[in-house]
């Protein structure tokens, strides 16, 4: 029975972990990143940096290796939506600096 809930646990992490992959290929082809949701993005950083945390502390290479794969993808599509927004906010003040 153990093993059957390690393949589960496998699987589960398979799953989860590239679940972003999509999203990120998209974002690397595209640079499109307007109609992501920049909370999503950091409240899904969070959650997988402590689940990394609680990886290693628990010592299971499972949760560590699904974590340390899936803060690759979501860090990489949070740069970009961070690197967008500012540069939206400096068009934006560009464009309010224009008007004045």
């Amino acid at each position: 029975m153990d093993t059957f809930f390690y393949i589960l646990g496998i699987m589960a992490a398979c799953c989860t972990t590239f679940s972003f992959l999509p999203q990120a290929l998209r974002v690397w082809r595209t640079r499109e990143v307007e109609q992501l949701s920049l909370g999503t993005l950091s409240l899904m950083m969070v959650g997988v940096f402590l689940w990394l945390i609680y990886g290693f502390f628990r010592d299971d290479m499972i949760i560590i290796g699904a974590n340390g794969v899936a803060i690759f993808f979501v860090g990489y599509i949070w740069s970009v939506k961070i690197r967008d927004v500012k540069t939206q906010e400096k068009e934006d003040d560009h464009h309010n600096e224009a008007i004045m």
